[in-house]
Order: structure tokens, then C-alpha cells, then sequence
């Protein structure tokens, strides 16, 4: 009896280590030693210019010189390539922490595609931003520098869990204290605040030198909402206070006319509004209604592990917003992206400033894949043309994030760039022939990227963890919409 208890005992105990290993991740990617040469490379700041021969020096995290190439080289590794400063997505999302480690896969991906900084635009269940931040800056992981906004400045039916509640300009001035204390780089609102009550936001952000993201309430008109940065080309086409759902918000692109593109970019000129319109979830979300099986056999969802695809985005299961679709949903969609890409074409030939963004976490909308997708649209359906495209993901960017020179290859700036075979200013294609990504100084090749890539895959792809990690993430999933629809509930009383 006591060695049958023992041979169970032993074998319980085996099974559980072999469990545990099944579902672990492979170890991160080494991070290399900051500091390298670059000889003999053609240095491009989109927009602005491009520098033949040129060799770059990095010391630490930093760009220590750019100098003309002389005759002999250190290495000859990366002669003849291109040099653009890494890419900037400015408006993610990263996973809840679920005990998989999503934060530090979807970290990767974003470097394996050469995003070496990202703007977290929200943190939807208040458990993504800060580990991300914490894992890169402590060296646990690769990936990139993150900025992030923290919880969602809201007003009325709570829409995501980590959302502070403000219906006054007293609340609203608390909430933005609590978000500047605890170390936030920005300012979240959304759809329910009242023009008050975001008057009382931006006080207290000026106050504080936060900018103010986010979506123009549905009750506050675009020109009184006075955003530093306008996600999703949210109203711009006006709502009129009208609290639908997406997609059916959309309609007011259908009312979308001359007089109000002539305001939109007048007002976004005289105040200085950047637009970030991820362009990408409308593209993604136009391919979903025309058929889901086709993007969860796609080369983007094979990214990631199979949860995403079957569960989180899932038109039966996943996220709230994408189920109960029905066909007059896609030619929605399909509206506000031609009206959007041709108003943003617009507003880019007039100045005004504009971002490249993508939305993580919205259906397949993979990091860094996203990003080059956003970029085409960009490029070719907004008119703007590849150097154009990159510019807003690069220098322009740049600017309204607070790190001094970040998108900018020059000297002081941080060591954070891309190296690709050709010029993708020339033609997006070359973002495909990418050589390596410099991130913090750090210099992570084309080949170590690819095999830490495909022992991600391996693992996503073990008949335990893909089992057990579906399971988990459909309970998840169900807690915590339950949590927020019985909150909400709540607060209505």
C-alpha cells in the first residue's frame, strides 16, 4: 500500500512538473550589450533627410555620432543597409496578465517588427500597462519603451473595468491627480464625459503637463474638445449625442461633408490636434465581416497562440463588440474608411499632424504586423506615400512623446532604429527585408529575432498549453465582462 502511495505520489508530482514546463514559455531573448558600430550606412530621417554613407557610433543608449564613412570599416555586417529610427505605434493595447506571459510575447513581436517605442492608449482590466513597462525597463525582456495612459477617464456605463468615473469637474481634477501620481505619461477620456467635466480634465492636465488622448465624448462637439491627440478620428463626423455601439457610430459618416471637413481641419490646425485614426482596425474589421475563417487561418493570427483568434476574437465569444454582427456592419466599416483615409489625406497636405496607430487587442490586429499594415493604408489609401507614412511613425511622433530626440537619428538621441536591405521610404515592400532592430542601444539581428520567433510558435503550438491556455483565457474572458456588466448594474441603481 505505502509503495503504491508513493509510485502515485512520485507520479502526481511528474505530472505536475511536466505541466508547469508545458505551460512556460521559452527564456526571453538574451539582451545583447548596449554600444555598436554602423559603417557605411545610409542614414534617413523620414521627411526630412537622407545621409549616404554614414557611420553611426552608439555609446550606452545613445547615438554618440553620425559621421561621413571613411575608407576602412569596422564590421562589414550591415554595409550598404538603411538606417531609419525605430518605429513608434502610438495607440496599443497589451494583454491582461492572465499568468501566460502574453506581455512579454506581444513585447517581442512588436521588436521582431522593428517598433521600438509604443503609446499604451488605456489600460482596459488595469493589470497590462505596468507590468510591460516594469519587464523591458528592468531588463527581464526585450521589447519596446512604453508610454502609457493608465485607467480610462469615463462617465456613465462603464465600458471597461479600469475605468475612473468622474461626473464633476471636482472628481475629474482628483482623477487626473491620482493618474499623474501614479506615474502615467497621459490622459485617457472617453465617451461619457460631459464638456465640463473635460474642461476640468485639461485644467488639471495643464497643471500637471499631461496630454489629454483619447475619444471626443459623444456629447461634446470636436471643436469644444480641444484633445492633444484625437484617437480613431472620433468626432469628427458628429454623433450629435447619440450613444451607439460600434459599428453603428459609424453612420455619421454618412452625414460627413464638405463644411465639416473644412472645420475639422481648421479647428485641428488652430489648436494643434493630432489625429491618430488607425486606419487598420477598420481594414481588419471589414475583412472579419467578409470572412473570419480566412484571418483565423491568416499569417497575422499565426502570431500568436490560437486563444486569440478562436476565444478573444472569437464572433460567438470574444469581446462584446464583435458579436452580433450583421451585414450592414461592413458597409459601415467600409464608409468610414473611405470617408477617414480621404479626410486624412486632406488634413496631412493642409499640416495638420497626424499618427500611426493600430489598437492592439481589437481583433487581429497583431503588434508590429498591424503597424506595417497601418503604414500601407496610409501611404495608399490617405495618399500620403511611404516617406510620409513613415514620418508618422517616426520623426512626427516623436515629438509628442517626452523623451528628447525619441524618432530622431542624430546625436543625444536615444540608440533606437531599424535597419532594413532597401529604403523603405522609397517602397513599404522593404519593411519586409528587415536586417536588424537597435533598441536601447541594443543590437538584435534578423536571425535571432526569427529563431526566438519560431520557439514562440513551438510553444503556442503544445497540445498542453494550447488546451489549457484556451480554457483559461474563456474563463477570464467571462469574469470579467460579468464583473463589469454587474458593476454597471450597480452604479445605475
Amino acid at each position: 500500500m505505502a509503495r503504491a502511495l508513493a509510485i502515485f505520489l512520485v507520479s502526481l508530482v511528474a505530472g505536475a512538473f511536466l505541466l508547469w514546463r508545458a505551460l512556460m514559455p521559452p527564456a526571453p531573448l538574451a539582451l545583447p550589450e548596449q554600444g555598436l558600430v554602423l559603417a557605411k550606412v545610409t542614414v534617413v530621417q523620414p521627411g526630412e533627410a537622407r545621409l549616404p554613407e554614414r557611420r553611426v557610433r552608439i555609446e550606452g543608449n545613445r547615438i554618440a555620432e553620425i559621421t561621413p564613412a571613411s575608407g576602412a570599416t569596422e564590421s562589414a555586417e550591415f554595409v550598404g543597409a538603411y538606417a531609419l529610427p525605430g518605429l513608434i505605434d502610438m495607440h496599443v493595447h497589451f494583454p491582461p496578465d492572465a499568468g501566460l506571459r502574453q506581455e512579454e510575447i506581444f513585447a517581442f513581436l512588436f521588436l521582431r517588427h522593428g517598433v521600438t517605442s509604443v503609446r499604451d492608449a488605456g489600460d482596459p482590466d488595469g493589470t497590462s500597462s505596468q507590468p510591460v513597462r516594469s519587464g523591458v525597463r528592468e531588463g527581464r525582456y526585450p521589447g519596446p519603451r512604453s508610454f502609457a495612459c493608465g485607467p480610462f477617464l469615463d462617465h456613465g456605463k462603464q465600458r471597461w473595468p479600469n475605468s475612473l468615473m468622474v461626473g464633476t469637474p471636482a472628481e475629474a481634477a482628483a482623477a487626473v491627480e491620482r493618474v499623474a501620481d501614479a506615474g502615467w505619461d497621459c490622459l485617457k477620456v472617453y465617451d461619457g464625459l460631459s464638456s465640463e467635466v473635460l474642461a476640468a480634465i485639461h485644467t488639471a492636465a495643464d497643471r500637471r503637463g499631461l496630454p489629454v488622448i483619447g475619444h471626443v465624448p459623444r456629447a461634446v462637439p470636436f471643436e469644444q474638445a480641444r484633445l492633444d491627440d484625437v484617437q480613431h478620428l472620433t468626432g469628427v463626423p458628429a454623433v450629435n449625442g447619440r450613444n451607439d455601439p460600434f459599428p453603428k457610430v459609424l453612420e455619421a459618416w454618412r452625414r460627413f461633408d464638405e463644411a465639416r471637413a473644412a472645420m475639422i481641419e481648421q479647428v485641428s490646425l488652430r489648436e494643434g490636434i493630432a489625429h491618430t485614426p488607425t486606419f487598420v482596425t477598420l481594414d481588419r474589421g471589414m475583412a472579419y465581416e467578409a470572412d473570419y475563417e480566412a484571418l483565423r487561418r491568416g499569417s497575422d493570427a499565426a502570431l500568436l497562440p490560437r486563444f486569440y483568434a478562436d476565444v478573444v476574437w472569437s464572433p460567438t465569444q470574444g469581446l462584446p463588440f464583435l458579436r452580433d454582427r450583421d451585414p450592414e456592419d461592413h458597409r459601415l466599416m467600409e464608409d468610414a474608411y473611405l470617408g477617414g483615409t480621404s479626410l486624412v489625406g486632406r488634413l496631412h497636405r493642409a499640416g495638420v499632424v497626424i499618427h500611426a496607430g493600430t489598437d492592439t487587442q481589437v481583433a487581429f490586429i497583431v503588434p508590429g504586423a498591424a503597424l506595417h499594415r497601418e503604414l500601407r493604408i496610409l501611404a495608399d489609401a490617405a495618399g500620403l506615400g511611404p516617406e510620409a507614412a513613415l514620418a508618422a511613425a517616426t520623426t512626427v511622433p516623436g515629438r509628442s512623446l517626452p523623451v528628447a530626440k525619441l524618432g530622431r537619428l542624430e546625436p543625444g538621441a536615444p540608440a533606437d532604429l531599424v535597419l532594413y536591405r532597401a529604403d523603405p521610404t522609397r517602397d513599404l515592400a522593404a519593411l519586409d527585408g528587415l536586417l536588424g532592430v537597435v533598441a536601447d542601444g541594443r543590437l538584435y539581428r534578423r536571425a535571432e529575432l526569427d529563431a526566438q520567433l519560431d520557439r514562440y510558435r513551438a510553444y503556442y503550438r503544445s497540445a498542453v498549453f494550447d488546451r489549457v491556455s484556451t480554457w483559461l483565457v474563456r474563463r477570464v474572458m467571462a469574469q470579467m465582462f460579468a464583473d463589469q456588466a454587474s458593476g454597471a448594474e450597480a452604479g445605475s441603481e
